[in-house]
């Protein structure tokens, strides 16, 4: 969670651009509701209360939280990446 603000802040930076979406995990959707008001998270989260069986978890084989991924404009993982700190750069990169 302490990433949140600054994917807040690229979600608003690169709004027209791309979209910053959430998959979570949690297998409670009311725990997940709870902290998108208490983090004022903006941006999307896909949450059905599955976990790590959930169908966005399995598709893109989520190992653990956080994971972040660019995913291009055909579907594919453009770039995995391992912290939020790394994601405009790549993400610049995947927008050429």
């Amino acid at each position: 969670m302490e990433e949140v603000p600054l994917l807040k802040e690229l979600h608003t930076k690169y709004a027209k651009q791309a979209a910053i979406i959430g998959i979570s995990v949690d297998v409670s959707v009311e725990r997940v509701d709870r902290t998108l008001k208490d983090k004022k998270i903006t941006y999307p989260i896909l949450a059905d209360g599955k976990g790590f069986e959930g169908p966005m978890a399995t598709a893109y084989h989520v190992q653990g939280t956080p994971e972040l991924y660019i995913i291009d404009r055909e579907g594919k993982i453009f770039a995995r990446l391992g912290s939020a700190t790394q994601l405009e750069d790549k993400l610049k990169e995947a927008l050429r």
